[in-house]
């Protein structure tokens, strides 16, 4: 009641309720009830203060409904939000009246200073005004005239009322409903194992100093909403003086474009201007500390030297937008890729002198892009690095797979698999929120690396050579028609052939012919055959291979 986001009067006021509220759980005594005294006529005093600043509200409807049709109806809502806290706050006053009358049976006509808690004779009585109130039966509350059912009926009534005036703005009901709890009408709940209704809680057995003062704090909690009500009212014509006289739905992006999976954001609201007096607009940066102090001199508040067009802000000036019509300006240039932050100032003539209302902007500008793939070609080979290039049409992209890490450069990356099949790159992105955006993937096929052809002497397969080049040969394993500059060589290899009926054969370990693979092929005449084979290479991948055979005819 005491804390919160209230004003500090309203703290106070709070405060002093709280206060009331402990001495009635404590059966206090007349002379400790005198002290209600004391709450209440500050609570009054604060009231009259409060509605007395809430009257320089009204003034300033009266002055705005003059020159501006705007205006009007705001004044005509602010009126009726005046009416409807008078009549609450005069109930109030009756109320009391009627109590106060009652209990010290005052003659009618009596004068308004008996009415006061000061001047009560029976400050201690709660049985009239328990009855008064309708409740001498607790459990059944009655209704009728100056009862606490009919005031519970009308504070309700005056929290409607006030809702109505903002129509479907669902903000400044928002804002409403939170002023409006101090107006509440809740029931307490079970106390003690019995149920407190709001009428009991506030008026059951409690004296008439303590009900006086509940229901001047009641009369200031009124003026409070009626505070709140004609303070947001006043906002929609105030603008510090600024004429509207077009009113337009607008949507605003903060991106202009969306990725498929990504969700669409935009800011949609009513924007005010006036179509018939154009502002000035300046394009450039700003001081925002000259702004904040209330400057309205464009040339004391753009920064760097004034040019006449957008190249003049590339060097850090700015410039006057030529083109305002019908109160808008428009705004149409050429940039190259990349994201360009912009913003200036908007000058606006006002009934108070000229006022200036900054605006910080971005956009982006992409390049457009053609990727020609050939599916067959989306091959990862097992052992080795796999560059690969990814490229996205968002900031702070990322790629991700298993065996794919970053590559030398932006967009670069190095893929190693980790096994035969397939495997998916997908590329993700973080957007203006910290959300991550899946940009989708691309499935690859993971392959072994293809067996190497080997060669001696620059011959494969079944071919003819003589016995110089074959004995003084070196087996190649060739990568042909790999797309890679991989480079493999032949561990151990054997060389056989037929001499006299039986097959000989020679194991040679390395890719050279050693001795004893020599002095079998220096002994072989024109039109002997002899076989190389069990070729053995280590690839990359970690395996080992066993290439084709070859076939040699002596010449």
């Amino acid at each position: 009641m005491a804390g919160g986001k209230l004003p500090p009067r309203q703290k106070m006021i709070g405060m002093m309720y709280l206060v009331l509220t402990a001495l009635l759980a404590m059966n206090v005594s007349k002379d400790i009830l005198d002290a209600f005294i004391v709450v209440n006529g500050g609570i009054e005093n604060s009231t009259v203060t409060f509605a007395d600043k809430t009257n320089v509200y009204y003034a300033r409807f009266a002055a705005a409904a003059l020159d501006s049709e705007t205006a009007k109806p705001y004044k005509a809502k602010a009126d009726n939000v005046k009416k409807m806290s008078d009549e609450m706050y005069d109930y109030i006053a009756k109320l009391k009246k009627h109590l106060i009358g009652t209990v010290d049976k005052l003659p009618e006509g009596s004068h308004d200073s008996l009415y006061h808690i000061k001047n009560v004779q029976s400050k201690d009585n709660y049985d009239v005004p328990t009855l008064l109130m309708g409740l001498a039966e607790p459990a059944t509350p009655k209704d009728g005239e100056f009862t606490a059912v009919e005031l519970k009926g009308k504070l309700n009534k005056y929290q409607k009322g006030l809702l109505e005036m903002f129509g479907d703005n669902k903000e400044a009901q928002d804002i409403m409903h939170k002023s409006l709890a101090i107006l509440d009408t809740d029931d307490f709940g079970m106390v003690n194992g019995t149920k407190e209704t709001w009428e009991t809680g506030n008026f059951y057995h409690v004296p008439l100093a303590a009900v006086v003062t509940i229901l001047s704090k009641m009369q200031s909690d009124v003026r409070t909403a009626e505070a709140e009500a004609v303070a947001k009212l006043y906002e929609n014509i105030d603008a510090a003086g600024v004429s509207f006289s077009k009113v337009e739905g607008f949507a605003f992006a903060k991106r202009a474009y969306v990725m498929d999976g990504d969700s669409f954001a935009a800011q949609i609201f009513t924007a005010a201007y006036n179509d018939l007096d154009n502002p000035q607009i300046f394009i450039g940066k700003f001081d925002s500390s000259a702004v904040a102090k209330g400057e309205t001199d464009e040339n004391k508040i753009m920064s760097g030297t004034k040019g006449d067009s957008w190249s003049s802000t590339k060097s850090g000036g700015w410039y006057e937008l030529k083109e305002v019509v019908a109160g808008k300006g428009n705004l149409k240039i050429k940039e190259g890729v990349g994201v360009h932050e912009w913003g200036g100032i908007i000058k606006v003539k006002t009934k108070k002198g000229p006022k200036v209302y900054p605006f910080n902007s971005s956009f982006e500008v992409g390049k457009p892009s053609t990727t020609v793939a050939a599916s067959a070609m989306n091959v990862f080979y097992m052992g080795i690095d796999n560059p690969v290039s990814v490229s996205a049409p968002m900031p702070n992209f990322k790629a991700a797979a298993p065996g794919l890490r970053p590559g030398s450069g932006a967009g670069q990356y190095i893929m190693r698999p980790t096994k035969v099949g397939e495997v998916s790159v997908s590329v993700s992105a973080t957007d203006d929120n910290g959300k991550t955006i899946n940009l989708g993937s691309t499935k690859f096929r993971v392959k072994k690396i293809p067996n190497p052809v080997p060669y001696i002497a620059g011959k494969t397969g079944a071919c003819t050579m003589s016995k110089g080049d074959l004995s003084s040969g070196v087996i190649q394993a060739k990568m042909e028609g790999f797309e890679f500059d991989l480079k493999v060589m032949v561990s151990s290899f054997s060389i056989g052939t037929s001499v006299a009926g039986d097959y000989k054969e020679v194991v040679v370990n390395g890719s050279r012919m050693d001795g004893a693979a020599q002095a079998l092929i220096n002994k072989a005449s024109r039109g002997q055959r002899f076989y190389v084979e069990k070729m053995k290479v280590k690839m990359p991948d970690g395996t080992t291979r066993e290439l084709a055979n070859i076939n040699i005819k002596i010449i």
